[in-house]
């Protein structure tokens, strides 16, 4: 299973239904902060990663490709 298909997983245990062929915005699905921070424990637990603060950044995590990169990046730092 991809890294991007192990994402789209994380978000449908979330209750997040999304299609992993097409970029979305992260703010389309995700209306609360409760509901940022699950998605960002649920995706540190999977990976076995910590999400560093700069990643928080309004700018950093705008849409699932944007997500799957910083994936991608933390994953193959540790």
């Amino acid at each position: 299973m991809t890294d991007k298909n192990r994402i789209i997983e994380c978000l449908n245990h979330l209750g997040i239904l999304c299609d992993a062929e097409s970029n979305f915005l992260l703010s389309d699905i995700i209306d609360d902060s409760l509901l940022f921070v699950s998605m960002i424990v649920e995706i540190e637990q999977e990976f076995g990663i910590e999400i560093p603060d700069e990643y928080f950044q309004p700018d950093r995590l705008i849409s699932f490709s944007d997500l799957v990169e910083m994936v991608n990046t933390l994953s193959s730092t540790k």
